[in-house]
């Protein structure tokens, strides 16, 4: 796995496990947004089939991150080089932290809730529950997006 460790393909000084999360990390609200297109076009069956695709891969790249943040010893020398006051960096860490682990069960939720329910409720009362927990994992998927995207750029960019 050394290879994880090697310079990544950005013009920053992150190893390409970094570069690679971050490349999933920003298409990730793009890809859940098309799922939810397919929804809006009735499309339910693939709508389904692409929030669990995107779900597992999101999950499978969730653990290669945290494998390669734990082969290097922590994001710690990371945010130590970072010009940025560390104060600051290691409180917004955390903030990214909570809305991701959050996002996480939200998500993992939704996707258990629209496996389970979809042809057991009314097709009204199956959207408005699903969309109730639906949305704060969507805002929560952004969120984890951006934040995730300023921390990269808070110790590789700046």
């Amino acid at each position: 796995m050394n290879y994880m460790l090697k310079n990544g393909f950005m013009p920053y000084d992150a190893p390409l496990f970094m570069d690679e999360v971050m490349s999933v990390v920003a298409l990730l609200p793009l890809l859940v947004i098309f799922a939810i297109s397919q929804a809006k076009k009735s499309r339910f069956d693939l709508h389904r089939k692409l929030q669990t695709y995107i779900y597992v891969v999101g999950m499978i790249f969730i653990l290669y991150f945290e494998y390669g943040a734990r082969v290097m010893g922590g994001l710690s020398q990371f945010l130590d080089k970072s010009p940025i006051n560390h104060t600051f960096l290691y409180g917004f860490l955390i903030f990214h932290i909570v809305v991701a682990t959050t996002t996480i069960f939200y998500w993992t939720y939704t996707i258990y809730f629209g496996w389970k329910n979809y042809k057991k409720l009314s097709p009204r009362e199956f959207k408005y529950r699903h969309l109730k927990v639906a949305l704060p994992t969507f805002i929560g998927i952004v969120l984890t997006s951006v934040t995730g995207i300023l921390l990269y750029i808070f110790m590789f960019v700046v």
